[in-house]
C-alpha cells in the first residue's frame, strides 16, 4: 500500500488511461464512506455505463473477495488510486478489474470503474440482493392487520393488500398460536405505549415456516388512532444456528450416554458443567460440584499428586493423559485412564476442559502379566535373560552416575545327575531355592537373572572396585552353602562355580562383561574340577 497521495494531475492523467483502455467499462460514484452516489452529469458524458442497483462497490463482489475490495478502497483512500482483480457476482467465471480512483478535486467524488474483457455489452452488474429482514405492521385491538410495510412481500410473499383486514393469528404456525394469543393478551394489559416482544413462527405464502421476533406496542389508547404497532423483525438464521447448536448439544449428550465412557465437562474454574450418568456414578459428583474434589478423594493417596497435575494443567491450556488408582465401593482399586484435553475460546483462552475416563483395569492387568511374562523367568522368579542384559545396559548407560558396576556369574555344579537321580521337579525345585538365596544376598538394587538352564547372573551398581566385586562373590558362595534343600529324602546344599567380572562407571560393555565373568567361572570350575552340585548336610 502506498504511503503518498497521488496529486490530482497525476489522478486525472490515471482516470483518462483508464477511459481509454475500457471504454465500454461501468462506472459509478463513491462518497467518503465507501457507498455509491449519483454520478455527476459531467462523468455520465465519459459514456461508460453507470452502476445501478448497488450501494457499493463490495455488493458487485463475490464474498471471497471481499477482503480484496476493501483493501483496494482503503489504499485508494490513501494514495488516490488502487485497483484489484476480483470475481462479479454477475459473472462468477470471469476476472473483472475494479479501479478507484480519487477524482474529489475535480468531481467531489471518488470514481469506481468496473472492467473486464469478458463483460459484454448486454451485461447488467446485478449486486447481491439483501433481503430485508423487518417489516411494520399495524393492527386493530383484535389483531386485524390495518397497515403494512411492502416489505411483507420478500418476507412473507404476501402483498399488501392482500393482508389487509385479515387476523394476524391465521399467519402464525399453529404450534405457536398459544403463545401468541397469550403475548397479545398480555400486551393488552400494558400501559399505554408499552410493548411486549414474542418468538413466533409465520407461514410464507409457499408454506415455508418463516420465524419472527415480534415486538407488540400498545397505542390502543390513542383516541384518534387506536392501533397495536407490531416490529416484525425475521430471525430465521439465528433461529436455525440456535437448532443445529441445540442438536449438536442433543448427538453429544446421546453419545455420551452410549459410549463406554465417562465423560465431563467442567468451566474455567474447574465446576463441572456436564457429566453423563456414567461419570455421575463413577466419581460421585454432579453439576456445579469442583471435579478435583470429586476425583482426589476416590484416587489412590498416592496417585492424588499427579491426578490433581492433570487437572490443574488442562485449566492452563495443557492436554494431558495419565492413568492412576481409584477406589470403587465395593470393587476394590480400580485403574482409570483419563484424557484431559482443554476447551479454548478464539482467542485461545482457556474456557474449560472436557474430561473423558476409561476403565482400563483388566488392560493394566493383562499389561502387568504380559510384561511379568517378558522379564522374569517363570520357574524361579529371577530376571530373563533379555532383562538381565537390559538391566546390565542400563547399569553402565544411566544418567545417574554410580562408582561401577559388578557381574557375578553362577554355574551350578554336575546339575544334570541331579535331574537324572532324583527327577525334573526335583532339579525345579533346586533352581527355585537357589534363585531364592542369591535374590536375598545380592545387595539393595542388584537384580538376579536366569539366562541358562543352571546359570544365574547377578548384576550389581554402585560397586566401589574389583575388591567389592568379590566380596559380593563370596557373600553369594555363602548364602549358596548356607542353603538347605529337601530332595529324596535328603537334605542337601547346592554348590556352584563363580566368576566375577567389573566396569568403573562410564566405561565397559555388556557382552564384554558377561564374557569376563563367564571366562571366570569356567576357569574356576577348570581348576575344581568336576565337583557335586550338592552335598549332604551334617
Amino acid at each position: 500500500m502506498a504511503d503518498i497521495q497521488l496529486k490530482p494531475d497525476d489522478r486525472d492523467a490515471v482516470f483518462t488511461a483508464v477511459l481509454a483502455q475500457h471504454p465500454d467499462a461501468f462506472i459509478g460514484a463513491i462518497g467518503a464512506n465507501g457507498l455509491f452516489l449519483p454520478i455527476p452529469r459531467e462523468v455520465t458524458d465519459t459514456g461508460l455505463r453507470p452502476i445501478e442497483s448497488a450501494s457499493s462497490m463490495l455488493g458487485l463482489a463475490v464474498v471471497d473477495d471481499h477482503r480484496l475490495v476493501i483493501d483496494a478502497w482503503s489504499e485508494a483512500v490513501t494514495a488516490g488510486v488502487a485497483n484489484c482483480l476480483v470475481h462479479l457476482i454477475a459473472a462468477p467465471d470471469l476476472l473483472a478489474r475494479m479501479h478507484f480512483i480519487d477524482m474529489t478535486h475535480r468531481y467531489g467524488v471518488y470514481l469506481g470503474i468496473v472492467s473486464g474483457s469478458g463483460l459484454e455489452a448486454e451485461l447488467t452488474l446485478q449486486p447481491e440482493l439483501v433481503r430485508p429482514r423487518l417489516v411494520t405492521m399495524h393492527k386493530s385491538p383484535v389483531s386485524v392487520v390495518t397497515e403494512v410495510g411492502p416489505e411483507i412481500i420478500d418476507l412473507l410473499g404476501w402483498t399488501p393488500a392482500e393482508l389487509v383486514g385479515q387476523r394476524t393469528l391465521e399467519l402464525v404456525h399453529p404450534d405457536d398460536q398459544q403463545r401468541a394469543i397469550t403475548s397479545w393478551m398480555d400486551m393488552l394489559s400494558t400501559p399505554h405505549g408499552s410493548a411486549r416482544r414474542v418468538r413466533l413462527r409465520h407461514l410464507h405464502r409457499d408454506g415455508h415456516t418463516v420465524w419472527f421476533e415480534v415486538t407488540n406496542h400498545n397505542f390502543l389508547a390513542d383516541p384518534g388512532h387506536p392501533r397495536v404497532v407490531a416490529e416484525m423483525l425475521d430471525i430465521s438464521d439465528e433461529m436455525v444456528a440456535q437448532e443445529a447448536v441445540r442438536a449438536a448439544e442433543q448427538l453429544m449428550r446421546r453419545l455420551t450416554e452410549t459410549i463406554p465412557l465417562a465423560i465431563l465437562q467442567t468451566a474455567h474454574d474447574g465446576r463441572i458443567t456436564f457429566l453423563n450418568e456414567r461419570a455421575a456414578q463413577q466419581v460421585k459428583a454432579q453439576v456445579g460440584d469442583i471435579l478435583t474434589d470429586s476425583l482426589l478423594e476416590l484416587a489412590e493417596p498416592v496417585d492424588r499428586p499427579r491426578v490433581g497435575d492433570a487437572l490443574a494443567g488442562v485449566l492452563t491450556g495443557e492436554d494431558t493423559d495419565i492413568e492412576y488408582g481409584h477406589r470403587k465401593p465395593g470393587a476394590g482399586i480400580r485403574r482409570i485412564r483419563a484424557n484431559l484435553r482443554a476447551l479454548t475460546d478464539d482467542s485461545g483462552s482457556v474456557t474449560g476442559a472436557i474430561i473423558c475416563l476409561a476403565d482400563v483395569t483388566e488392560e493394566a492387568l493383562l499389561r502387568e502379566r504380559l510384561w511379568r511374562q517378558a522379564t522374569f523367568d517363570a520357574l524361579t522368579g529371577c530376571h530373563n535373560r533379555a532383562a538381565t542384559v537390559a538391566a546390565l545396559d542400563d547399569a553402565l548407560d544411566t544418567a545417574d552416575a554410580h562408582a561401577g558396576t559388578a557381574v557375578v556369574f553362577l554355574d551350578l555344579n554336575s546339575f544334570k545327575p541331579i535331574n537324572d537321580r532324583y527327577g525334573h521337579a526335583a532339579g525345579d525345585l533346586l533352581l527355585s531355592h537357589v534363585a531364592a538365596s542369591l535374590r536375598s544376598a545380592v545387595p539393595s538394587g542388584a537384580i538376579v537373572g536366569r539366562i541358562g538352564g543352571d546359570e544365574f547372573v547377578a548384576v550389581c551398581r554402585d560397586v566401589a572396585g574389583r575388591e567389592h566385586a568379590d566380596r559380593i562373590g563370596a557373600d553369594l558362595l555363602t548364602a549358596l552353602s548356607a542353603a538347605r534343600v529337601q530332595i529324596g529324602g535328603h537334605t542337601l546344599v547346592p554348590h556352584a562355580s563363580l566368576g566375577v567380572s567389573w566396569s568403573p562407571y562410564g566405561t565397559g560393555d555388556s557382552d564384554e562383561l558377561l564374557a569376563q565373568a563367564d571366562a571366570a567361572m569356567y576357569a574356576v570350575k577348570r581348576t575344581r574340577g568336576d565337583s557335586p552340585a550338592l552335598s549332604r548336610a551334617g
